[in-house]
This record gives structure tokens, sequence and C-alpha cells, in this order.
């Protein structure tokens, strides 16, 4: 067996004492070799997915500690749901109990058995709403078990990054990933919030006579120039796509033009681990945004414009746009 991962794993029932068939695979998922029971989300109850008329279901989420593969948990959920009775007699069916692994660590897995992340957390928003609710029970008992989201990223030949913004520009891109991963997104779309992830602060600690030969005219003050100038470069060297453009030329300042890519950008920017103010609050909406991507981005909109008020710092109108926009 490989090192401990934390794997998220669904329960559901809607046959019988539904109730006891999760109880009973909570017991036995904890008894599994190398495997600990870490927390458990609340039980719902929820109306039944597919074309199959049937009664509600029981659902339930729990978080595992693990050192089994994902291939060798999910034969070992399977014998879970045959020893609870599950006969698997139609697609979409009742069921006396149905085990989903929906996470494994930071996995990314696609075969003919398991994909992992489960695609159903694109569109199951209590699977979504169980998760954010386990992550932040670990956050609080067992933070050491959550790793900061980061990724490896590889940079562009002219980007100009200290090691802290590298730092930074992995977290916020590993915060995209994990939504991107939780929401579903397909490939294209999965790929534009990777690139503007890496991208928007290529150019953070460039000097100012090279973001202003790159944006010549532009009215931001310094700190501000580093996402238009970014941009210029990208749309020289070929960049095409709008969207991912517009997250990074706009990313300090806002847009209100904004689809999903330049939005989650705006938000993984403030609300990556790495920033040392509110981080308990900051933590509490990143865990949100697969469930609420809307209503956490019009309160990350908010907290900044609050923090630009009080710092005594320019409302551009591209701001005060985007919050009329969402307010």
């Amino acid at each position: 067996m490989g090192p401990e991962e934390v794997a998220f794993v669904a329960l559901g029932s809607n046959l019988g004492d539904r109730a006891t068939f999760l109880a009973g695979a909570r017991e036995a998922m904890a008894a599994l070799p190398g495997t600990r029971l870490l927390a458990a989300s609340r039980v719902e109850e929820t109306a039944p997915i597919g074309p199959v008329a049937q009664g509600p279901y029981l659902n339930q989420m729990v978080a595992l500690g693990t050192q089994l593969s994902p291939h060798a948990l999910l034969d070992a959920l399977l014998r879970i749901e045959v020893a609870a009775g599950r006969v698997r007699a139609e697609r979409w069916g009742p069921r006396t109990l149905d085990l989903d692994i929906v996470r494994h660590g930071e996995r990314r897995l696609r075969d003919e058995r398991l994909v992992v992340p489960h695609p159903g957390l694109a569109s199951r928003d209590f699977w979504r709403r169980e998760l954010a609710e386990l992550q932040g029970i670990l956050a609080r008992t067992m933070p050491e078990l959550i790793a900061h989201p980061s990724v490896a990223v590889e940079l562009p030949p002219w980007a100009a990054v200290t090691d802290k913004r590298r730092a930074h520009i992995e977290r916020v891109t590993g915060l995209l990933m994990r939504w991107a991963d939780e929401l579903g997104l397909d490939d294209a779309e999965r790929q534009a919030w990777h690139d503007v992830g890496r991208w928007h602060d290529a150019l953070r600690d460039a000097p100012e006579e090279v973001l202003r030969g790159l944006v010549p005219g532009a009215a931001y003050q310094l700190q501000m120039l580093h996402g238009p100038a970014a941009a210029a470069r990208l749309e020289r060297e070929g960049e095409a796509r709008a969207s991912v453009l517009a997250a990074i030329r706009f990313h300090t300042v806002g847009d209100a033009s904004w689809d999903r890519v330049g939005r989650a950008l705006y938000m993984a920017d403030y609300l990556e681990p790495g920033r040392p103010f509110a981080k308990a609050d900051r933590a509490f909406l990143a865990r949100q945004v697969p469930a609420d991507f809307d209503g956490v981005f019009r309160q990350v909109v908010q907290a900044r414009i609050e923090w630009a008020l009080r710092e005594g710092r320019s409302l551009y109108p591209e701001m005060v746009s985007l919050w009329n926009c969402v307010r």
C-alpha cells in the first residue's frame, strides 16, 4: 500500500432501511486495510436522478484517510455494495447502497473502470455541498491533511517573477484546477483556467519601463500594469482566446463583461491560501465556489472594493462597472 491520501466517497440508498445501509457502509469502509474514517457529512434526503421512477435517496459523503490506490478502493467499495444486497439490474435504478469515489487526493484518472474526480460533481449540488462541509471539518480538525492547492507551472520565457511570486502563481493555478475538477469542466475551459492562472502574474516583477513599453498610454498605476502588459505580450505571440486575454488584462481591477474564466481568476487571486489576511474567512469562501460560484464571486467583488476604499486606493471605472453588474 502507498502513502495515506484523503478520499471522498459518496453514499446513497433508496431501498429498505436506508439509514442502516449508510451506517453499515461507514463501518465497513472504516475497517478496510490501511483506511480510517476521518469525517462524515450530514445525511440528507434527495430526489432520484435519472429516468427510472423510484423513491427518494438518503445521501451522505465521507472523508477517508486511505493507503489504498483508487482502483483498490473501488474494488473494496463494490464488495461492500454487494454485501448490502446491491443488485445492478438497470442503469439509474433503485439500490440498497451506492458508493462512489468523488475525489482521491489530487489524482486525475480516466479509464474504463474509474473517472476521478467523479464527473457527477458538475451536476449534483448536494455532492458539492457535502464535499464543502467535509473540507471545512478537516480544515478545522486535521489541517495537516488539507494541503494548500498548488501545481507546478511552466512560465513563458519572458516572465519576470521572484520565487515568492512563482509560489503565488502556483497556488492560484492549483486552486483554479481544484475548482475545475469539482465543477467538471470540459477540457477547453479547464485549459483556459489553467492558462490564466499561470500567466496572470507573469510580468508582476518586471521593471516599469518594460511594462509601460508593452502598454504605452495605459492610465493605470504601476501596480496595475502587469495584467495589461502580460495580455499584450500574449496577444503579440498569437494568443487569440478573448476570454483568456480579458481575464489576465483586468484581473486586478475587474471587468463587467467577463465570463467564468475571468471571474474564476479574480476569485482565485484573492482566495488563494498563501495570502496572510482573513485566512479562515477566505478558506471558507474558497470551499464554497463549486457550490455557489456566482454568490462567492459577488462577495469577493464586494470585499475587494471595500479593501480599496479602506486603503484609499483608486476605484477604477472597470471596478465600479463590475460591482454594478453583480450587486
